[in-house]
């Protein structure tokens, strides 16, 4: 019943100075938002980062040319080719999904519209092997690649860059450097995935590619999708035998290409994306030690302004724990209150960030922690009992006799 009336009597003494009390939790509603929206924010980052590397085909190895080396002097330049992607296609030890892939821009051009796109070539299973999904009609077959067919399958913003809608360029004719495709498909909207974006590409078959449009065999990489069950480093070490075998690379020579494993550099991002966000975090929390100093200050002054009314309630009977409970239920509301609305303030930033990047066609998952939202309401209530408890203590020590005759 005590510890009830207490807090009655502190909402409403908050309640009869709205503005001060206000004015006092501010920084306290600050730091709550700062920290909501840091930890949040870095909770979204890692979300995105984590489905860019999903998008990527989840456990993707990529196979890039580099350059011939003797005795540690840099040699010519040493391409792969489309030979290098079959010689890994054919190797049947591991479940491997090869996509090799080469790309570079050209003109492309439908009725009256044309801009320079990006123009890929690529095997039939292209679209399964990057998690690719198909919104209308197909992806072009295996036999279109051999057979060098002009088919096209466009990513989803082409269609608003040749100033027309999906559905008129689907099975109609586009020219790519003035010669027309057949247009058989068009992806569904991918979104942003950082160095690359699947919406404004024009995908072919490697074939294709190869012959009518780059005239080159030269690939720009080849991703080599693993399975689960399988181990990434024994891959890349079969890899690399495979390809120095094609290359016909020595003993003692260094290779003339590189692999990449994808999930190395997601795990060096998650961990400098987990420091920058406490670094944030941290700095973000001065300001709730700063509220905290702000909430013991109006306390103290509170405690000179209700002299007179402690002094009463001592003569009445009530205990210096009375009246210390009082003052730090007072300060512990006080922050809690201020916690709730900086919560909400930070989902609120949380949500125009994510909004904001959404409108930059760049996918960025609202996400807000529940162990960020527990953490800050707890870390407020911390704060007014910590805060709270010299103010209490003074009021507690007041002489009833001296405080009655307070003016």
């Amino acid at each position: 019943m005590l510890f009830s009336e207490s807090i009655k009597t502190a909402i409403d003494s908050i309640r009869s100075n709205a503005t001060r009390s206000f004015l006092t939790a501010l920084a306290i509603i600050i730091g709550i938002a700062s920290v909501i929206a840091m930890l949040s924010i870095g909770a979204g980052a890692q979300k995105a980062l984590e489905n860019e590397i999903d998008a990527l085909g989840g456990r993707i190895l990529s196979v890039y040319a580099g350059q011939t080396r003797r005795g540690g002097v840099k040699g010519s330049y040493a391409p792969l080719e489309i030979k290098d992607a079959e010689a890994l296609r054919r190797f049947k030890d591991f479940s491997w999904e090869i996509a090799p892939e080469m790309k570079d821009r050209r003109q492309i051009q439908f009725q009256n519209a044309n801009f320079s796109a990006q123009i890929g070539g690529y095997w039939s299973n292209h679209d399964s092997a990057r998690g690719y999904e198909i919104d209308q009609g197909r992806f072009f077959t295996e036999e279109e690649d051999l057979s060098r067919r002009r088919v096209a399958v466009i990513g989803a913003d082409i269609p608003k860059e040749l100033k027309t809608s999906s559905k008129t360029l689907l099975n109609n004719e586009l020219l790519i450097n003035g010669v027309p495709y057949k247009v058989i498909g068009v992806l569904k909207k991918e979104g942003s995935r950082g160095w690359e974006s699947p919406d404004n590409e024009v995908y072919v078959p490697l074939m294709t590619a190869s012959s009518r449009i780059f005239g080159t065999r030269n690939l720009r990489s080849i991703n080599v999708k693993i399975p689960n069950n399988s181990s990434v480093e024994e891959s890349m070490l079969y890899i690399e035998q495979i390809l120095r075998v094609a290359h016909d690379i020595g003993p003692g020579q260094q290779n003339d290409f590189r692999i990449n494993d994808w999930s190395q550099y997601a795990d060096l991002q998650r961990q400098a994306t987990a420091i920058f966000t406490a670094l944030l975090t941290g700095i973000a929390s001065i300001s709730l030690l700063v509220g905290g100093i702000g909430v013991m200050n109006i306390m103290l002054v509170s405690v000179t302004e209700r002299t007179k009314e402690i002094g009463l309630r001592k003569a009445l009977g009530a205990t210096n724990s009375v009246i210390m409970m009082q003052f730090i239920i007072e300060a512990v509301v006080l922050c809690i209150l201020g916690g709730l609305i900086g919560i909400l303030l930070g989902i609120l930033i949380v949500y125009g960030f994510t909004a904001a990047a959404s409108l930059y066609d760049t996918e960025f998952p609202f996400s807000v922690p529940l162990y960020a939202i527990i953490g800050s309401l707890s870390f407020s209530a911390l704060v007014g009992l910590f805060f709270g408890i010299w103010p209490a203590k003074r009021a507690a020590r007041l002489d009833p006799a001296v405080s009655l005759r307070y003016e």
